[in-house]
């Protein structure tokens, strides 16, 4: 549930509901588009005696539902901040200790093991990864696919990845080489079909680079 969009739902109801006329939980639940239970759930935390969708509550209730409501964006938003910058910590430090031992995997072939150690390396840090660091680790991903001759489309899956992360560095001939060098590992009619996609999306973001330079 989003709370900024429940808030401004509630701002929208707040115009619109007669004073002092009472509203069923669940009536209110689909003018404010959110599930009946989730809405009964967040009035009991200022009104316990509330029981089932059914009961009724009253414009002042939602007010103070609201309030409530933006209290807990303020402190989640505190919290989250530092909560943020420990988690950016523990991601780069995990990124620094992982990144070396993969690449000792890859030197010593263990192309099943590096290619495991890669995607759980991007579940666990890729939102604080430089882009330069996603753009390799989704090329060496999708070669490494190619390795163990996994599924043609999860290794295309991982190019235009890297071609999208190329495309925000504004790299050109980085994607340029990637479509040159993993052409003709795609061979047979389903793994040119994977490929097609990842062909179109590098002209694509070449044809918006070059644009843009221009």
């Amino acid at each position: 549930m989003d709370m900024h969009e429940l808030i401004r739902q509630m701002e929208r109801a707040e115009r619109v509901w007669p004073d002092e006329r009472p509203w069923a939980i669940q009536v209110l639940a689909s003018y404010l588009h959110v599930q009946p239970p989730e809405l009964l759930s967040l009035f009991r935390q200022i009104n316990p005696t509330l029981e089932t969708e059914r009961d009724q509550v009253l414009p002042e209730d939602l007010r103070l539902l609201k309030a409530y409501c933006e209290r807990i964006i303020e402190r989640n938003s505190q919290e989250s901040l530092e909560d943020k910058r420990r988690e950016q910590v523990r991601a780069r430090k995990t990124i620094q200790t992982l990144s070396p031992k993969i690449a000792e995997m890859i030197a010593a072939r263990d192309h099943v093991r590096a290619l495991n150690s890669y995607i759980y390396l991007l579940g666990e840090s890729g939102e604080y990864a430089l882009p330069e660091e996603k753009a390799q680790w989704y090329e060496e991903m999708g070669r490494l696919c190619l390795k163990v001759k996994r599924h043609p489309n999860e290794a295309a899956r991982y190019f235009r990845s890297a071609v999208n992360a190329l495309s925000l560095l504004e790299d050109a001939d980085g994607i340029q080489d990637l479509l040159e060098t993993y052409d003709e590992e795609f061979q047979g009619d389903e793994a040119r079909r994977s490929w097609d996609s990842v062909m179109s999306t590098g002209k694509e973001s070449l044809s918006k680079l070059t644009c843009s330079v221009s």
